[in-house]
């Protein structure tokens, strides 16, 4: 997915395809909104980063996922927000200074769009992994191993970088817009079903254990070693709560996307900047999640907070 917070000195035309204008009144509205959530996903994502740190409970391949996507979040709070919502502030209120500072307020949009763009990226291909993960971990498969951790890394890296190519191509060639709104739905479309197919996965081999308990009053699973159910069935309504929260700010924006490649009505350019709202909003709700479906989280934070009183 992407953000087109950049200017083109090109002709009009080719500044049609930036479907989110400067000039346009509600996305301006969405900039001052994402300004203001910037506060609460950094503070809220410093403190999970900390509470994860500080090692006061066993961490797992699950929290080192975990503290990864904080860490996108944390910086997508602290670089991107801030920066959109100033370059859209600086076009609105003030064009004597985008005419005598172009160059700078051009690349404070292309910063941020950039950064939004290989944030969103990581975020996504990280929910896939995480999902992967608890697949893994229930079919006792599990990335506990520090090296498949680094492998777990390497592959979120690997997949933020061909659609970062395309947008950097689209920042010197503007017919590329249109091809990196095809991979950014191309690559939402694969995480996403990665992601549904591995939460079923998950209900299968639960499923599967529970009517065995029911039949035989054992979880044993054909010579196995026996799982806590009611521990993992919470873990992975954690992760279900989080991929909820992540499909309710995610999908907006990828449908928008998919519906501006056959439209450029303003109707489609607003939806564009009340979507990415939600995409930013998923950075401060994240953290405050955590803290409410995680135990060892919640404990680690409440000992940071008592350790940080005077």
């Amino acid at each position: 997915m992407s953000v087109n917070t950049s200017t083109s000195p090109s002709s009009d035309d080719d500044s049609d395809r930036n479907l989110d204008s400067p000039g346009n009144e509600l996305t301006f509205s969405a900039a001052v909104v994402i300004a203001l959530l910037s506060a609460p996903a950094v503070v809220g994502n410093a403190l999970i980063l900390a509470t994860i740190w500080r090692r006061t409970f066993l961490r797992t391949s699950f929290h080192s996922l975990l503290s990864g996507l904080a860490v996108t979040d944390f910086l997508t709070g602290l670089i991107s927000q801030p920066l959109y919502a100033l370059f859209h502030l600086i076009h609105r209120k003030n064009a004597t200074a985008v005419q005598d500072n172009s160059e700078v307020v051009n690349v404070i949009g292309i910063i941020a769009g950039f950064s939004t763009y290989l944030f969103v990226n990581i975020t996504v291909d990280t929910m896939t992994v995480m999902s992967v993960e608890r697949w893994l971990h229930m079919s006792r498969r599990s990335l506990t191993t520090s090296h498949r951790r680094y492998y777990a890394a390497i592959v979120v890296l690997l997949f933020s970088i061909p659609p970062l190519v395309v947008y950097s191509l689209a920042l010197k060639e503007p017919a590329f817009w249109n091809t990196l709104s095809k991979v950014k739905i191309a690559n939402f479309s694969f995480c996403y079903l990665t992601m549904s197919f591995a939460f079923f996965k998950v209900y299968q081999i639960i499923r599967r254990h529970q009517l065995q308990i029911q039949a035989n009053g054992t979880s044993q699973n054909f010579g196995q070693p026996a799982i806590d159910l009611a521990k993992y069935k919470k873990s992975v309504e954690t992760m279900l709560y989080i991929f909820l929260l992540f499909s309710m700010c995610f999908l907006p924006f990828a449908m928008s996307s998919a519906v501006a490649l056959i439209s450029t009505a303003e109707v489609t350019k607003n939806a564009m900047s009340l979507s990415l709202v939600f995409v930013y909003l998923s950075s401060s709700l994240n953290p405050w999640l955590y803290i409410w479906r995680m135990r060892d989280i919640r404990r680690g934070l409440k000992q940071l907070l008592a350790g940080l009183r005077p």
